[in-house]
């Protein structure tokens, strides 16, 4: 089902960076993505604790976008929904560590940060 959500979206090109970019390309999705496989975060008060500080808007409508493109899904109620990656979320990882890499080798403080925000440290 994923699949067939992430074909029916307007595509710029046929390019696979353009294709995921159309998806993930935002500036909240990768960080939500982020806190799930990292910090272990899965309820919308855990997300809006990122350090980021993203908009409790900006927050809702990402929710409700990655969890239409099949990437995330949840269980509970509105206000008790606890959310997971799906398959198709958990094959972001290595986009998100690529990503992390580039930072850490390329800004300076950012290694000892995400250190910091794995182990719960701001």
């Amino acid at each position: 089902m994923p699949k067939q959500v992430l074909n029916k979206i307007p595509k710029r090109s046929q390019c696979p960076i353009s294709c995921s970019l159309d998806v993930i390309g935002d500036k909240w999705s990768l960080l939500i993505i982020r806190d799930m496989l990292f910090m272990g975060k899965s309820t919308y008060n855990q997300f809006l604790d990122s350090p980021e500080g993203i908009a409790t808007n900006i927050l809702k409508d990402r929710l409700q976008k990655l969890t239409k493109l099949g990437l995330i899904t949840f269980t509970g109620a509105e206000k008790r929904k606890v959310y997971s990656l799906t398959k198709l979320g958990l094959d972001l990882k290595p986009v998100i560590e690529a990503i992390g890499e580039f930072g850490m080798k390329h800004f300076k403080g950012s290694r000892e940060y995400m250190e910091g925000l794995l182990k719960g440290v701001r």
